[in-house]
């Protein structure tokens, strides 16, 4: 092969891909890594809870008082409300008619 037609096949191939990521199609084929052969990539994932308290008249009001702040503070922590759920919730009665309860909120992305 010459010299002028290897500049040539090289200034095509650049051509070819400039043109298939101006449309999206080289950007998307060369976008997940590869994995070693047997063995399946593996995303990585962030995970964090959260605690909130809370009082109420009923245990059910309590409970869901705490659960309110828990995932008041993980959306405050930049956390979507579809991306948590209530893992734990422990209630008490305080003595005076009112329960007192602690909820644990999991989030996952």
């Amino acid at each position: 092969m010459s010299r002028m037609s290897s500049f040539r096949l090289r200034a095509t191939v650049v051509a070819v891909a400039a043109s298939a990521c101006l449309l999206g199609g080289a950007a998307t084929a060369g976008a997940a890594p590869a994995s070693p052969a047997g063995t399946a990539a593996i995303a990585a994932t962030e995970m964090a809870t959260f605690t909130g308290s809370g009082t109420g008249g009923t245990q059910s009001s309590a409970i869901t008082s705490a659960a309110n702040v828990a995932f008041a503070n993980a959306q405050r922590a930049g956390w979507q409300r579809s991306q948590c759920y209530l893992r734990a919730s422990d209630v008490r009665a305080t003595g005076s008619g009112w329960f007192s309860a602690v909820a644990e909120v999991f989030c996952q992305r």
